[in-house]
Order: structure tokens, then C-alpha cells, then sequence
């Protein structure tokens, strides 16, 4: 559908389809009410039919009739049943949806915090995994594989072509509310996961090989029993003379079975993850059947064919599964028992995994990107007022620059306008406790993480590098490391120029909160004008925000830095902040206003 304009239409659009299917429900449970009286109405006449029948008033005919069309009303029964469940799961989808575009649950309820890497350089610092992050907030995938491709794009910046790729991609799949409908509904229930790390371990797991003599013995052995089983339940040799065959043949059979019963158990324990692939394999076709314009979903949709068809080798893997699942049941157990069932499953999958695993993995990174583009086309689609940045080549200097930019993880934020580029290298920030350096330094970073990933902004304009991100913004004391802030922030910063200096370093934005915050006011300014002199020698640009006035000796033209202040418009009133981005230095204070505010007077 067209994308709607506003959020007020956005919200009007989710309300209308919840209604269309709040309509679809009641008219499928009127519908599934009269087949209940239906029922009963084929059970009375079935039963006055077979009376007449017992009696010889009437034939039987009647009565068979009467039982094929009740059989026919179970098979409806059980489709429309499997429609209301539908129906129901996308009321619930839905309401999810309206609960994140009115504002009152933004939150996905995803924290993607399992894919969190140690010593990340922006990761915690912006809030990108964890509760309230932006992976919680574009978090709107199915599977848990879908999780690890956002949570890929979120901590893993894009080149110029890929995030150009992406951007396309996320284009053509924002208007697509049917095929997010379609994603939703994978798996038996909306709360059935695929698991990435589940399929992970299962592909990683080597298979045990099985001698090819292994099956045909047992299918020699398992035909033997059959046909002997046979001739003895027809007569056509008496069971005495039969028994001695019998169990002769049988004795191979379990000895064969018993032999490799070590390396088959294994296998039969992970049927397991049957359903999962099965929703995996649901998602691919979904993929496939799905009309692609962009060069990036028509090289996913060609990944997903290579180098076999994903559907086809992963639906003969799951007639094994079946195999293995119905053999405990007891209409099943002596068949199995007899066809040595579980064993040629086993030995199937085995053989299947060591064939098609290193397929399947480059088939389960296909469906994550996939997700995560669609993720992403889903935020575009709730998010009309934004725009997609211009991402600068891979060889251009350093550049962030933006217009009306605000936080997208607050919805009231107060834009602002950036411009880090060759000729402002570098933004010091001073101003008040509260008055948003910190917030704005997170805006510029989260941004900067969306732009790549191939998402829209909220601005009305951006041009950003294609750069490596960087950031020193949420650095605590550690009691379990025994290390302090002030060393926490100088390990930190020593990764950053690492990065910055490396010889095949792309562009590099740093942030920086409150500089060397833990020491003294002369070696504060010593140490911040060395790092970011080292910094300014490379191909970067960034922010630093601080509350000593020293420090913005700095920011001189000859480091092409540029000194810019937060703080209250109004001198009689200091804690009555604009967040609005100022030139010049801070020369307001709020702190003796946020003592008085608690009742400590000075």
C-alpha cells in the first residue's frame, strides 16, 4: 500500500485493518457456529439413518453419504479454525504496531543483548542493544536469525556500496504490509522462535558417518521380517516353522541397529529443531515468490537458489524429521521397530547435513539480511517524516552533516543542525548540567548507525560518510576489573586512535563525552588537547562535550574546531533549556540552580 503521510494516517491505517479483521473474525466464528449445528444435524440423521438401516427399513447408502459429508465438514472445520487463528494472530500483530506509531509501546520488547561483543567502541555508549535501544525499537523481525542480521547491521558499518544497497532495498519493501503480515504468521504460533544459535550448533555439530553396508543390511534385514510376517499371518507356512528364520533375521536386524544406536541417538535428539526449520525454510519461500527490483533482494532471492534450492534440499531434510517424530507414536512404534525407521532417518540426516550445512549456513545469513531489511523498511514505513541521507563515497574526507536533526529513540526531541566536515572538524560542546550535550552526542552516533544500516533519519537532510563510529559517551568504574572510570576512558581513547591511525581506516566520527573527566583541570587540558590533535592528524570528525571552560581553548580554527554551547536562553532562569545548539561558549551555570532545586542552599 501507498505510504501514509503523516503519523495521525498511519495510525488510521493499522485502525482500519484492525477492524477489516475484527469484521473477518466475527463472520468466521458465525460461520463455525452453524458448523457445530451442522454437525449435530449430520450426527442425528446418521443415527436414525443406521437404525433404519440395523432394522432393513432403509439401505446404507444413506448412511455413508451422510458420513462423507460430515467427514467434509471436519476438513472445513479444521481450515476455518486455521483461519481464525490467523486472523487472530494479526489482531495481536496489529495492536503491536498502533501501540508503537501512537507512541504508547515504541518498544519491541527485544533487546538483542546476545549478540552484545565485548569492548564494543559504540554499542553501549548509544544505546544500541539492550532495554530502550534501537534494537528494541526497529526489533519488529520473526526469528530469532532475523535478530542476529539487525543486530549485524546495527554494529557492523556498512561501506558506501552496501549501505546504497541497502537504502534501495528498504525502498522497495516499505510499502509491503502484506509480506509483513505473511512474516508474521511464520511458524505454528507467534511465539514459536527459529532460533539462529539453536541452528547454529546443530550445522557446527559434525555429523557421524555410517558405512553404506550399514542401510542396505537393514533394509535387507526389515524386508526379510516383513515377508516372513506375511507368509505366516496368510498361512503360507506355519509359525513354527517360520520362528527359526525369524529369529535368526531378526537378530541381524537388532545387531545392526544396536551397532550404530551410539551415533544415531545424537541425531534423534535434535529433531528438535524440525519446526524451526521448517518456519526457516517457510521464511525462504516467502523470499523467493516475492517480485525484487533492487540489486540487493534480487542477489538474496538468487543466494537462496545456490548452491541448490533452499526449499527443495531443506523440505527432503524435514520428511526425515517426520519420520523420526512419528516413530514414538504408538500407531507407529512396531513399524518402526521392524523398518529400523529411526536408524535410516538418522543416517539420512546425517548424510544431508554433511552435503548441504555449508548451503544452509550461507541460506540462514540470507534469510537474517532479509529480516533486517525488512526491519528497517517496517521503521521507514512507520516513520514518513524521514528521509534517506546521502551516504558519501568511501574516499571522501570525513563528513556528518545534517538538518533538524533528532534522536530517534525520543519522539519529542528538539532538532538540531550539524555540520562536521574538512572545514569543521570538530564540535566542543560546553554547557550546562541537563542542557543535552549528552543527548546530542548520542543523536549523531545513533544517526550515524541508522544512515549505514540503510534506514531513513529523523531530519530533513544528512550527508554522511560511510565512516567507523566511535564513541566514549557511558564509561563507569568497574569494581569486578578493578578499573576506574578515568581508566576505563583512557583504554577507550586509546582504541580510538588505534582505529583512527590504522593504515586502512575509513573515515572515523568520534564522540566524546565530558573529557578526562577524572583528573585535574591542567592535566585535563593537556591530555584532551593531545588526543584530539592526534585525532584532527587523521580522517575524522566528531564531537567532544565538556563543563570545563579550559577546555575550550581547543576548539581553535587552526584544528578546525568550532566551540558551540547548550544551555538556558534566559539568564534569570538557567534550568529553562531550548536543547537547541548554540555558537560560542557556554557562560551560564545551572548547578547552583539544581542545589537550590533539592533544597540545598549555597
Amino acid at each position: 500500500m501507498p505510504q501514509p503521510p503523516d503519523n495521525a494516517s498511519l495510525q488510521t491505517h493499522y485502525r482500519a485493518r484492525q477492524a477489516a479483521l475484527d469484521t473477518e473474525q466475527r463472520s468466521a466464528v458465525t460461520r463455525r457456529n452453524w458448523m457445530r449445528v451442522a454437525y449435530a444435524v449430520c450426527v442425528a440423521i446418521a443415527w436414525i439413518l443406521t437404525k433404519h438401516a440395523l432394522y432393513g427399513v432403509g439401505s446404507w447408502w444413506p448412511v455413508l453419504l451422510i458420513i462423507a459429508v460430515f467427514v467434509g465438514l471436519i476438513v472445513l472445520y479444521v481450515r476455518l479454525n486455521a483461519n481464525l487463528n490467523r486472523i487472530q494472530r494479526l489482531l495481536v500483530f496489529h495492536e503491536h504496531n498502533l501501540a508503537r506509531v501512537d507512541g504508547s509501546q515504541p518498544q519491541s520488547g527485544l533487546t538483542g543483548e546476545e549478540f552484545r561483543t565485548p569492548a564494543h567502541l559504540y554499542d553501549r555508549d548509544l544505546n544500541i542493544l539492550g532495554p530502550n535501544s534501537l534494537f528494541g525499537l526497529l526489533g519488529t523481525v520473526r526469528t530469532g536469525i532475523g535478530q542476529r542480521g539487525l543486530a549485524r547491521f546495527l554494529l557492523d558499518p556498512a561501506s558506501h556500496d552496501e549501505a546504497q544497497a541497502r537504502q534501495q532495498a528498504v525502498e522497495e519493501l516499505t510499502p509491503l504490509t502484506t509480506l509483513r503480515e505473511d512474516i508474521a504468521l511464520l511458524g505454528a504460533s507467534r511465539f514459536e522462535q527459529a532460533s539462529a544459535t539453536t541452528l547454529d550448533k546443530w550445522l557446527d555439530d559434525t555429523p557421524p558417518t555410517f558405512h553404506p553396508a550399514v542401510r542396505i543390511v537393514l533394509s535387507l534385514t526389515s524386508a526379510a521380517l516383513v515377508v516372513l510376517i506375511i507368509v505366516g499371518f496368510f498361512h503360507f507356512a506355519t509359525w513354527s516353522a517360520l520362528f527359526p528364520n525369524l529369529a535368526v533375521v531378526f537378530a541381524l536386524h537388532t545387531a545392526v541397529a544396536a551397532m550404530v544406536r551410539s551415533r544415531v541417538v545424537p541425531i534423534l535428539e535434535a529433531s528438535k529443531i524440525a519446526n524451526q526449520m521448517q518456519m526457516f525454510s517457510d521464511g525462504l519461500a516467502l523470499l523467493q515468490k516475492q517480485p525484487c527490483t533492487s540489486a540487493r533482494l534480487v542477489a538474496l532471492q538468487q543466494a537462496s537458489h545456490e548452491p541448490t534450492d533452499a526449499i527443495a534440499a531443506m523440505g527432503r531434510v524435514q520428511s526425515y524429521f517426520v519420520i523420526v517424530e512419528q516413530r514414538n507414536k504408538e500407531w507407529y512404534y512396531v513399524l518402526s521397530l521392524l523398518l529400523a525407521a529411526g536408524t535410516h532417518a538418522a543416517i539420512a540426516i546425517a548424510n544431508w547435513k554433511r552435503t548441504h550445512a555449508p548451503a544452509m549456513k550461507l541460506w540462514l545469513a540470507t534469510w537474517a539480511e532479509f529480516e533486517a531489511l525488512n526491519a528497517l523498511a517496517n521503521y521507514a514505513f512507520e516513520h514518513p517524516e524521514n528521509i534517506y541521507p546521502e551516504i558519501l563515497p568511501d574516499a571522501a574526507p570525513a563528513t556528518f552533516e545534517a538538518i533538524a536533526l533528532r534522536h530517534p529513540l525520543l519522539p519529542n526531541c528538539v532538532p538540531n543542525d550539524i555540520a562536521l566536515n574538512p572545514t569543521t572538524r570538530f564540535y566542543l560542546i560546553s554547557g550546562s548540567n541537563m542542557s543535552g550535550k549528552s543527548t546530542l552526542l548520542r543523536a549523531i552516533g545513533t544517526n550515524t548507525v541508522l544512515a549505514l544500516a540503510g534506514a531513513p533519519l529523523p531530519a530533513t537532510s544528512a550527508r554522511i560518510s560511510p565512516a567507523k563510529l566511535c564513541a566514549s559517551l557511558a564509561l563507569t568504574d568497574s569494581l569486578a576489573e578493578a578499573k576506574s572510570k578515568f581508566l576505563a576512558e583512557v583504554e577507550r581513547l586509546h582504541a580510538i586512535l588505534a582505529v583512527a591511525n590504522s593504515a586502512a581506516a575509513p573515515p572515523v566520527i568520534f564522540l566524546i563525552d565530558e573529557i578526562f573527566s577524572g583528573t585535574n583541570s591542567s592535566d585535563r587540558l593537556a591530555a584532551a588537547s593531545a588526543v584530539i590533535r592526534a585525532l584532527v592528524a587523521s580522517n575524522t570528525v566528531g564531537a567532544l562535550s565538556t563543563h570545563d571552560l579550559a577546555l575550550t581553548d581547543i576548539a581553535t580554527p587552526a584544528l578546525h574546531g568550532l566551540n558551540v554551547h547548550m544551555a538556558s536562553p534566559d539568564p534569570a532562569d538557567p534550568l529553562a533549556f531550548d536543547y537547541i545548539l548554540k555558537p560560542g561558549v557556554n557562560t551560564s551555570s545551572s548547578a547552583l540552580a539544581i542545589l537550590r532545586l533539592i533544597g540545598i542552599d549555597i
